[in-house]
């Protein structure tokens, strides 16, 4: 008989509805709040389960929600079947549609281990007292009713296992079998060892056992978890606040066909928003106008292109390819996602940067830390059990066990990067991720792109070189209006037409123009070469400048001419960054700006014009062969296959109309002269963090030496893990608030 499901009601499509992000096909995205992700071992489980089971085709965990997004091929799964799976690991599903309310819940059940392990700990410590006073030789009665005290505290000692089974014991077997070996394993068998031995040591009335020790060592084990927790939910909460705000627009239609630029975070249900070539849909909508030819692989990985007609339902995270669409909002934005899309990049490159974060500096110290913990606890006891006092081998092994917990060690990382990343985003620098921030700390080589990055556009002045009628003035802003690129933004801008033609047959290749058939014209904006204009019809020196041209039925009409304006503060940005090298990579064939750029740049930099999207990233994979890493700053499309490969790719922008999840930051163009101060607080951060590695391992070093010398009380050590867990916290906070008053931009 098969085991009935318990998720089965999932299966019901107006609550199934709630929880899917994505459904097309074959293919379902869903998301899941678990309560029981407690630190990173949880993480590391869930993400593999793509690794385990073939159906499921990606699984992203975001632990400061504590939220799980997976993937799977729902020919072969049912949305029960994957809750019943989570279920299953030790992993269950909360569904409740009220997050509040669930974070409210779980802090409830802490509260209420707490206060249980309080009332056990306080009863096993009086129960203990008259054998620490010695009562059991001077006490006649007492020494008649040892074992009934003694088995009062194997009672009261079970809630305890109980909650240490639950919260480490089950997640340390869980990494175990997938072959990972966490912070829990130490843990769970300092309590396992401890409470066995007590056990035998009581029924065979050898003593009275270490519950005591036990006791202790949870209740202040559970204070030490509530405290972490309550400084992720507090302190590291960072990407909650600044992610849902990060400086994205988009176009709100207005019932009287207006456009607006909008914050992304002011969108609402209902609303009517244009979306562009390239751009990505922000929310959950129906289609209302025009022909939308979406690309969902930033959801699902598969670059298939997928057609909808009009009043069909769009997921949040397509993106458009092709003419520009309406849609209308069905859905709340849920920052969450979208956030989570930044992270969720399945190319190469995506996963070039992931192999990078596993050489973070807490993924290199976690490989060793828990195994050496062990070598010394085993070598700790085997060197006592020479001795004639037995009972010190399970003193010194678990105080070993206890005092080298490394939760304090864990928290250093998060802590200092992400009060830097909080503090940067205030300054408008929005860095993904901590990972990010680590690498933008070791990066040495800057590669710039010049249009729009380190120019600016809302300086420039744009001529036309040519006649344009009336009529080709609109057929010009009807194909322009369906691109996000800065400069067919800014010529559109300069165009103020307020009525447009329908155009058919639109594409746009990056880097080069784009083309469309409008009243059965073709129509061709970009470059002179993607049109197929001999140098001899205009000026040499023109072709040179910032150059956009026109063709209208086979027909070259003229072309818009730029005058670049170089941003407030560049040269003396270039003149502090001489300790890094720098290389400017231009699409522009304006050499004649290569004079200028040389005078304000350190003597070591390169400058490269007329550079491709592809010249852009096989340069960055050049450099990268040479073992170095890249910070690259770009400020479109164009630039986005170079940002993605890079170690860090940071978007520069005015007023960003498209999200990027190619990016690994997000810079407003005004702050891109401070970049010099940005970098050096994140190499600042770095040596922080090498601090309280090394004030941590101090701590354990003496903890360690006075554990294996029997010197220290297994309840003096669980007074000392949590303790040394405030430290770092403190010395993360105060460290990282110093140095960004000193080094205030």
């Amino acid at each position: 008989m098969k085991k009935k499901n318990i998720f089965d009601f999932l299966d019901d499509e107006r609550i199934s509805d709630k929880i899917i992000d994505f459904n097309h096909k074959n293919i379902t995205t869903v998301h899941f709040f678990i309560p029981s992700i407690h630190c990173g071992s949880c993480v590391l489980i869930l993400e593999n389960l793509p690794k385990l089971y073939q159906n499921i085709l990606n699984s992203t965990v975001d632990f400061s929600s504590k939220k799980i997004w997976i993937t799977y091929n729902n020919i072969e799964f049912k949305l029960s079947d994957i809750a019943q799976l989570l279920y299953s690991i030790g992993y269950k599903p909360s569904i409740n549609f009220e997050s509040i309310k669930n974070k409210k819940l779980l802090g409830r059940k802490l509260i209420g281990k707490l206060a249980i392990s309080f009332f056990c700990f306080g009863n096993i410590m009086l129960l203990a007292i008259p054998e620490y006073v010695g009562a059991i030789k001077e006490d006649m009665w007492f020494m008649k009713h040892r074992n009934f005290f003694r088995y009062l505290m194997v009672i009261l000692s079970l809630p305890v296992v109980f909650f240490s089974f639950t919260d480490y014991i089950k997640y340390a077997v869980l990494g175990l079998k997938k072959h990972i070996l966490n912070m829990n394993v130490p843990i769970s068998i300092g309590i396992l060892v401890l409470f066995l031995w007590s056990c035998y040591e009581v029924f065979f009335d050898f003593g009275s056992g270490y519950f005591d020790s036990l006791s202790s060592f949870s209740l202040f084990l559970l204070i030490s978890k509530i405290f972490q927790i309550h400084t992720h939910n507090k302190i590291l909460s960072f990407d909650k606040n600044y992610k849902s705000f990060y400086p994205a627009l988009i176009t709100k239609i207005h019932s009287n066909e207006k456009e607006e630029k909008i914050l992304l975070s002011s969108l609402k249900k209902g609303d009517l928003i244009l979306i562009r070539n390239e751009e990505i849909i922000p929310a959950d909508s129906i289609l209302i106008k025009g022909n939308a030819i979406l690309d969902n692989s930033f959801i699902t990985g598969e670059s298939d292109l997928i057609s909808k007609k009009i009043g069909e339902r769009i997921y949040a995270g397509s993106k458009q390819k092709g003419v520009a669409i309406i849609i209308k909002v069905i859905k709340n934005i849920d920052h969450s996602y979208l956030s989570l899309l930044w992270n969720k990049n399945k190319s190469y490159h995506f996963h070039h940067k992931k192999l990078f974060d596993l050489n973070s500096i807490s993924t290199r110290f976690s490989q060793y830390f828990t195994p050496i913990i062990l070598i010394i606890s085993v070598i700790t006891g085997v060197y006592w059990s020479f001795s004639k006092d037995i009972s010190k081998i399970f003193h010194t092994v678990f105080s070993v066990l206890i005092i080298t917990c490394p939760c304090a060690l864990v928290l250093s990382l998060p802590l200092i990067f992400g009060n830097m990343i909080r503090f940067f985003s205030k300054k408008g620098f929005y860095i993904k991720d901590i990972f990010t921030m680590e690498r933008l700390s070791s990066s040495k080589t800057l590669i710039f792109d010049k249009t729009g990055t380190i120019t600016d556009p809302n300086k420039e002045k744009i001529y036309f070189i040519g006649n344009m009628k009336e009529e080709e003035k609109k057929i010009i802003a009807s194909l322009l209006k369906n691109s996000i690129h800065p400069l067919s933004q800014k010529i559109l801008s300069e165009l103020s037409v307020k009525d447009f033609y329908f155009v058919k047959d639109f594409k746009e290749i990056i880097g080069k123009g784009l083309e469309g058939v409008i009243k059965n014209m073709p129509v061709k904006i970009g470059s002179y070469k993607y049109l197929g204009i001999t140098n001899k019809i205009f000026n040499e020196n023109e072709i040179n400048k910032t150059t956009v041209f026109i063709s209208i039925n086979y027909k070259f009409i003229g072309y818009f001419l730029f005058r670049n304006y170089y941003r407030k503060g560049i040269e003396k940005m270039f003149q502090n960054l001489k300790e890094y090298k720098v290389i400017i990579l231009s699409g522009d064939q304006n050499n004649l700006e290569k004079k200028y750029l040389k005078s304000i740049l350190p003597k070591s930099s390169h400058i490269f014009f007329s550079q491709s999207p592809e010249d852009k990233l096989n340069y960055v994979k050049k450099l990268q062969e040479k073992g170095e890493e890249i910070i690259m700053f770009g400020d479109g499309i164009n630039d986005c296959a170079a940002l993605n490969q890079s170690e860090v790719g940071i978007s520069v922008s005015e007023n960003p109309t498209s999200f990027f999840p190619s990016c690994d930051a997000f810079i407003q163009s005004n702050c891109i002269n401070q970049i010099f101060s940005f970098l050096k607080m994140a190499k600042t951060s770095k040596k922080l963090v090498f601090i309280n590695f090394i004030i941590s391992l101090f701590y354990n070093s003496i903890g360690i030496f006075f554990a294996i010398t029997g010197k220290l009380n297994p309840l003096i050590a669980a007074i000392l893990m949590p303790l040394s867990s405030f430290s770092v916290i403190f010395f993360s906070i105060i460290s990282t608030w110093i140095v960004s008053r000193k080094l205030t931009l």
